[in-house]
Parts: structure tokens; sequence; C-alpha cells
């Protein structure tokens, strides 16, 4: 697993505004139900984005994230919960450093399993907290029906 340095706030904007969709392994019904956008991006691009997204959270810029989120993720949150809720997740864990990724999956949403229907990507990181603790990351995106995929959650755990 490569460890992540550096940040460019630019390619965060960039990523977050122009991915097409898609990722590693689809759980919809069939090939064709798939947008083609959601089934031609590489894994990398979305863990990439996945990457940016948790260090404008490291550099206190949940409020960006937001900006650019997906219209579901805007309709389930107000910017200002979606920054408190980050921020006070993140200050119990302190300063996060040496992530690393542990996987990237594609999943369908129908609508009634709770999440909004579409096509999302997850990219769950680990990252060690100050003490020497793991912490994982979830980043989640929707694949909005534009073909973009966009911010649709972030949880620390």
């Amino acid at each position: 697993m490569a460890r992540v340095e550096g940040f460019t706030a630019c390619l965060m904007a960039v990523l977050l505004a122009t991915v097409p969709a898609g990722a590693a392994r689809a759980q919809s019904p069939s090939p064709s139900a798939t947008p083609a956008a959601a089934r031609m991006l590489a894994p990398s691009a979305v863990l990439d984005a996945a990457v940016q997204a948790a260090m404008l959270v490291d550099a206190g810029r949940a409020g960006e994230l937001w900006d650019g989120a997906s219209p579901v993720a805007k309709r389930a949150v107000t910017r200002e919960a979606f920054i408190a809720g980050i921020t006070a997740a993140r200050q119990r864990h302190g300063m996060l450093t040496d992530r690393q990724w542990l996987s990237v999956s594609r999943q369908f949403h129908d609508g009634r399993q709770g999440a909004p229907a579409g096509h999302y990507v997850s990219v769950e990181l680990l990252a060690r907290a100050s003490g020497g603790r793991s912490i994982r990351e979830l980043v989640s995106l929707r694949i909005d029906e534009d073909g973009t995929a966009r911010l649709s959650g972030y949880v620390v755990e």
C-alpha cells in the first residue's frame, strides 16, 4: 500500500467536480444497467479523490467538500451540520497520518436500503491517529445523473 504525502486542493476540486463514475466491483443488477461511465472509471481515480477529500478534512476545509457534494448528500444534511459533524468526529482522533487504502468498492442502491437510489463508490482508508491508534475513514461518492462522481459521505471511526 502506498503512503500518501502532500496536498493539492486544486486536484481535489477537479476530482470531485469531474470524476466520471465507477470503481472496482459491481453489485448492480447487470452490466447493462450500469452507466457506461461507471464501468469505465479506474479504481485509482476514485482512490485519489477519496484521499484528497480526507486531506481536505485534515486541513479543516470540510465546507469545501460539502460545496462540491452530490445534491443527494446536500438534501440529507445542511452544510453547517456536515461541517460540525466532521469537525467533532475528527477532534476526537487528533491529526491523522500515514493514510493507506484498504478497499475500493462499487455499490448499487435501489432506494430501499436506506440510501437514495443510485450507483456509489466507497473507499475505506486506514490512518494512524495521535497515540498510534488506527482509525478508519470511509469516503463515499455518488455517481450523479450527469455521470459525475461527487461526495456523498465521509465517516471516521
